[in-house]
């Protein structure tokens, strides 16, 4: 049964306080919506873990971002449309691991190829980690905003009171040595292999 929260706040008056960090405003939010979000959710997804996860990463980022918020519709929408991109991004992730697992599967050395290509994968991983490690401060901070906190471009340079265009001239010269990086050691591992094999 679906229980209505009584508050003598609007959306509006509780959006002004949660930017105060009015931690009683996001509970009252929370409360509010969640199992409205939480059953659209469910309509989509139909696993209750994975909802659960969504619904709550959803009010995490809402409090994170709480004195940048810009909500130019009402809360309501701002809160569907925001469920609607990560249930999105969800699916897409989990249609991205099936392809690549029927990939797996259609190659006759599975088995052996599996963990071969788990080892890769985690190399590949760590050598992308020590490349964020190294970027200057300005471009590191710009580039996990983007890729590890998914915020927008708009959404970092209000963070960091930084105009757009710095903000994506950051993000691509910290991508452009991204791949230099990874693409040294690439050469290394395919260099070791070679040797090895």
């Amino acid at each position: 049964m679906l229980i209505q929260i009584q508050s003598p706040h609007t959306d509006e008056s509780l959006i002004a306080l949660l930017k105060q960090d009015d931690r009683s405003a996001f509970e009252l939010l929370y409360r509010k919506y969640w199992r409205r979000l939480y059953d659209s959710a469910y309509r989509r997804v139909q696993t209750r873990e994975d909802c659960e996860e969504i619904v709550q990463e959803l009010f995490l980022d809402l409090w994170s971002k709480r004195q940048h918020l810009e909500i130019t519709t009402s809360l309501e929408i701002y809160l569907f449309t925001a469920l609607r991109y990560r249930i999105y991004n969800y699916i897409r992730s989990l249609l991205t691991k099936k392809a690549h697992l029927d990939y797996l599967l259609q190659r006759g050395d599975y088995e052996a190829n599996l963990v071969e290509d788990q080892l890769y994968y985690e190399e590949l991983q760590r050598a992308l980690d020590a490349g964020v490690a190294q970027l200057p401060e300005k471009y590191r901070r710009v580039y996990e905003l983007s890729r590890q906190e998914h915020y927008t471009y708009r959404e970092i340079a209000q963070l960091l009171e930084l105009p757009i265009d710095t903000v994506e001239k950051q993000m691509a010269k910290a991508l452009k040595l991204l791949r230099l990086h990874l693409k040294e050691h690439l050469f290394m591992l395919l260099l070791a292999a070679h040797l090895l094999g």
